[in-house]
């Protein structure tokens, strides 16, 4: 996914001023009159209006959601939205610009127009995602992080764009794929689940029961060329088994290395307004480790069935194949006069 654009210093700034100023008036005016909580609070929001002017629209998010968490009040959440929208982080921003302006209070009434364009703005970097399909219970991940968990009972709000789609049901293969999301825009994504193949086990071979001890004992064998043998369609389904188990691991393996480099991918940076050189390139690695994991989850379940199929349909060598077999030799041992045992062999 592309790192969030940087916006152009017009209506936005002009409208972030305006806010700035009024809030910075609204609380100087309160710092005298209020209640000690409402004191902090009001300090607090001086403190983060005076980071906004500076620049420092992270230190300021961090000081508007303290006094956030002592005030409760539209005014806090709103510019709790206007930091958010400032550093990019367009579903917060939208989340909590929302909320405030369901807020009844005298700032929010006053400054309702200009926080109307700012959501403008804010939704002019979102779209929705819809994900019809088979009612599954699995979570919904984008980009690595996850959003929700099916079945989903509203499209989804995410960034606009191309964005990593990734669905996990319990028992089934996970989806990946990669989504256009238009900005204002909906995109449908129809889910289809395959299951997880499971092997069956191979039938157990039954011997012949073998004489007591001590007794005469007649030996048949069956000629080499007419003993049933293990037959070429059992041995490739061997190898096909072994080459699914192979696909399968190579497939968990590289569907691990997704997840572990796309946390990386935000970690680092690469979604900020001042992304690193080497995103794309990581981007392209996410991209590819996907691409890997998903061939080697389905290479895997289409050897497994091949596999499954060849060992349950080949025959097997069964007890009467073997205690019946035509006799190419006979040998026989009985008691001799005195002391011996005579041995004789037909063939």
């Amino acid at each position: 996914m592309t790192a969030p654009m940087k916006k152009p210093l017009t209506i936005q700034l002009l409208l972030s001023i305006i806010l700035l100023t009024w809030s910075s008036h609204a609380a100087a005016g309160r710092k005298n009159s209020e209640p000690s909580d409402t004191a902090s609070e009001a300090a607090l929001m001086r403190k983060g209006l005076d980071l906004r002017q500076k620049g420092q629209d992270e230190a300021a998010l961090q000081e508007f959601r303290r006094a956030y968490e002592l005030s409760r009040t539209g005014h806090a959440l709103a510019q709790i939205a206007l930091a958010e929208q400032a550093l990019g982080r367009w579903l917060e921003a939208e989340s909590h610009l929302i909320e405030a302006l369901t807020r009844r209070e005298s700032w929010i009434g006053k400054n309702k127009k200009h926080l109307d364009q700012s959501l403008n703005d804010i939704q002019g970097h979102l779209g929705s995602l819809e994900l019809p399909g088979e009612a599954k219970a699995g979570t919904v991940k984008v980009d690595g992080v996850q959003m929700a968990t099916l079945p989903l009972t509203a499209p989804l709000r995410v960034p606009a764009g191309t964005i990593a789609l990734e669905v996990q049901a319990p028992g089934y293969l996970p989806i990946l794929r990669n989504i256009v999301v238009p900005a204002r825009g909906l995109a449908r994504e129809q889910l289809t689940f395959v299951a997880i193949p499971v092997a069956k086990p191979l039938a157990p071979v039954i011997l012949p029961p073998q004489p007591p001890v001590g007794t005469v004992a007649e030996v048949t064998e069956k000629p080499l060329a007419a003993r049933p043998t293990w037959g070429p369609a059992r041995t490739v389904g061997v190898i096909l088994g072994v080459a699914a188990l192979g696909a399968l691991g190579t497939g968990a393996a590289f569907h691990v290395l997704h997840e572990n480099r796309a946390k990386s991918y935000k970690s680092n940076g690469c979604e900020s307004d001042n992304p690193p050189a080497d995103c794309k390139s990581q981007y392209d690695s996410i991209q590819l480790d996907g691409y890997i994991a998903i061939g080697g989850y389905a290479g895997g379940a289409v050897l497994a069935g091949l596999a499954t199929y060849l060992l349950v349909r080949s025959p097997s060598p069964s007890t009467d194949q073997v205690a019946n077999a035509a006799t190419g030799f006979r040998f026989q041992c009985s008691p001799a006069a005195g002391l011996g045992v005579t041995c004789a062999g037909r063939f």
